[in-house]
């Protein structure tokens, strides 16, 4: 079975919650590619598992994976929070803060390695400083806020507090209700706690992959036509016994209105071998290593790929590169706009004749190469952007990327924050809930004792009054 394969019935384990039966898919899945997304679902299960030390082990090797790979904000970010959340079940309490703050520095758009100095709160015996009010307060560069209310004056509005729109609010509201929580308890404990103490770093040193023992592959014995003995050979598909659908590669993309950008992961990618036409609506790639048939040589029809794009593209100003796990294709659209998907793959050459005019062989992107001519940007439409495509329903895997972020969770999350609260913190939060109208949330009964939580409604919504 593929490792895209195991990976799809391990991410649906996860979110059944089903722990126990997800971390063997999910090891199996990690043997062929080291997805920060996969990663990160194995910490989640060890987690739930109470396997604390694999737990964090993926979630930290996730965050270098999605860092190597240069477009893995999302995942760095939520491998910070899932940090966060494991230091928590180890009572490292300010471990844990300091990871939810740099969970939400990461999706405020921050840079990475900036030293931002959060583990360096500390006083002169090395106990945390950070208070809950602290965390509290820290909200003025929330993303996604054209104007943040004033910190001196709640409920005016403060013109010179503007912040942008970085894609992660939601990661953001996410880490800022966790300090909140983490905070609480700090402030209930000793002052000499060992949870009070910070051991941790904003880029953890690179675990290796946990090896999984392999089972020893099936042997077919063959004998020797000469001398009759025996030679033992490792067994593999006989030539033509692959269908063309397990052969097709797995792909991934996003999309400008100028470009789209199209990522297949395939192993032993030779890329000064490698030939790659664009014409109209199609692309060609040709020698393609293929690990389900490795009877495949170059040559064969099935070492060739034909790509047939969902919409039209400008040959001459598209590009590609490669890694030997990788092809990457920069496609140029011919009108600008939103696709619906890439497209799909057929195996083999498939000429088109009314395209034999536009193809166009192109040489590999560098960094000293000209750029592709500029297209003039138009409005999106309104149907939906990107997606993930292929033979499996990869919808599913983006959705379940997001696992912590469903509804039933953040129920969960917050039966368990009032569980786990003290009475004072429950008045707070029965208090500011239901005088705000289920827009505020407080835990600081000193707070909201003497004053009526106003109701904060969400940004360009009019609070009314009903008539009855």
């Amino acid at each position: 079975m593929a490792a895209t394969s195991y990976a799809y019935r391990g991410l649906e384990a996860v979110e059944k919650k089903d722990w126990a039966a997800a971390v063997p898919l999910l090891d199996k899945a990690l043997e062929g590619s080291n997805s920060p997304l996969w990663l990160l679902a194995r910490s989640h299960a060890h987690l739930e598992l109470k396997n604390y030390e694999d737990a964090l082990r993926d979630a930290e090797l996730a965050y270098h994976v999605a860092a190597e790979r240069g477009s893995g904000r999302k995942q760095m970010i939520d491998a910070q929070y899932r940090r966060a959340t494991i230091y928590h079940r180890l009572k490292q309490y300010a471990d844990s803060d300091c990871c939810a703050k740099w969970s939400m520095l990461l999706a405020e758009g921050r840079p990475a390695r900036e030293d931002d100095g959060v583990e360096k709160n500390v006083d002169a015996d090395g106990y945390y400083t950070v208070t809950y009010e602290d965390a509290v307060a820290d909200n003025a560069n929330q993303p996604d806020y054209s104007m943040r209310e004033s910190l001196k004056d709640p409920g005016v509005k403060d013109p010179n507090a503007k912040t942008i729109k970085t894609g992660f609010e939601s990661q953001w509201k996410r880490a800022y209700t966790w300090r909140t929580v983490v905070l609480g308890i700090l402030k209930r404990l000793p002052k000499n706690d060992p949870g009070r103490k910070v051991h941790v770093s904003k880029i953890p040193p690179k675990p290796e992959l946990k090896k999984v023992e392999k089972k020893a592959e099936p042997l077919v014995v063959e004998l020797d036509s000469e001398d009759e003995k025996p030679v033992a050979k490792p067994s593999e598909p006989a030539p033509g016994s692959v269908p063309d659908e397990k052969l097709k590669l797995r792909a991934d993309f996003y999309q400008s209105n100028q470009n789209v950008t199209v990522s297949l992961f395939v192993k032993g990618t030779k890329k000064e071998e490698l030939n790659v036409k664009f014409s109209k609506n199609q692309v060609q790639i040709s020698p393609i290593a293929r690990a389900a048939a490795p009877y495949v040589k170059p040559g064969d029809r099935e070492a060739s790929s034909t790509l047939h794009l969902s919409g039209e593209i400008n040959p001459a100003g598209s590009r590609w590169t490669a890694t030997p796990s990788k092809i990457e294709l920069v496609l140029q659209k011919a009108t600008p706009g939103k696709w619906g998907s890439w497209g799909k793959e057929e195996i083999g050459i498939v000429e088109n004749a009314d395209q034999e005019e536009d193809i166009e062989e192109v040489t590999p992107s560098s960094s000293n190469q000209a750029s592709a001519p500029a297209v003039k940007p138009a409005a999106a439409p309104a149907y939906p952007t990107s997606s993930r495509t292929g033979p499996k329903n990869w919808d599913k895997l983006e959705e379940l990327e997001g696992v912590e972020d469903t509804e039933s969770d953040v129920n969960a999350f917050f039966k368990k924050l009032y569980k786990d609260a003290s009475p004072e913190q429950q008045r707070a939060m029965m208090k500011s809930f239901t005088e705000s109208n289920g827009t505020a949330l407080s835990t600081d009964w000193s707070d909201v004792k003497g004053r009526k939580v106003e109701t904060v409604p969400p940004e360009g919504v009019e609070v009314k009054k009903w008539d009855s």
